[in-house]
């Protein structure tokens, strides 16, 4: 297969369509970034939907949340599988769907304010970019699409954690004594 640096001219169908977030993914430069500013308004979404449908349904926000995410990372496989067989490629840097999953993961389960969007999507950027541990195993080693997808569900995870731990640090360092 061939490597993202070889990309030939771009052939769209539907599932690539999807894969690429058109038309952000053939963006000439930083196509993973504006990739992941499509996350921002999925995880928002998903957090908001997330409890409505909880309250809805008698269940856990987190469990709505997840199941949520989960949905949008079986589409995510799908339309990367489909579209890494359509143009005889692997990773290519056109493919975003992933980065948009990777976003959503830190805002789907924290009340967002500009500040905390903001700070989800340096930690998610930094950890998709440098690929620390397991991040980098993941996008070395896995193959097909869940090498494509998954480096970036881990760095959503990372980026969550990060978030998390400095929002309950805040939380904490706030409380009246």
């Amino acid at each position: 297969m061939k490597k993202s640096q070889e990309r030939g001219p771009v052939r769209l169908n539907f599932w690539s369509s999807l894969a690429v977030a058109f038309p952000l993914g053939l963006a000439p430069k930083a196509p993973g970034t504006f990739g992941s500013l499509a996350g921002i308004p999925v995880g928002i979404f998903f957090f908001n939907y997330g409890h409505t449908l909880a309250a809805r349904w008698g269940w856990s926000a987190w469990l709505v949340q997840i199941l949520l995410l989960s949905l949008l990372g079986i589409l995510s496989w799908w339309c990367i599988e489909r579209t890494e067989k359509f143009w005889n490629t692997h990773d290519d840097g056109r493919i975003v769907i992933d980065e948009v999953l990777g976003q959503a993961i830190p805002l789907s389960f924290i009340a967002a304010d500009w500040k905390i969007v903001l700070a989800a999507f340096a930690l998610f950027r930094f950890f998709d970019i440098v690929k620390p541990g397991p991040i980098g195993w993941a996008d070395r080693e896995l193959p097909g699409a869940w090498g494509t997808l998954i480096d970036d569900v881990i760095a959503g995870i990372f980026a969550w954690a990060v978030l998390a731990s400095g929002h309950a640090l805040f939380l904490f360092l706030q409380k009246p004594e």
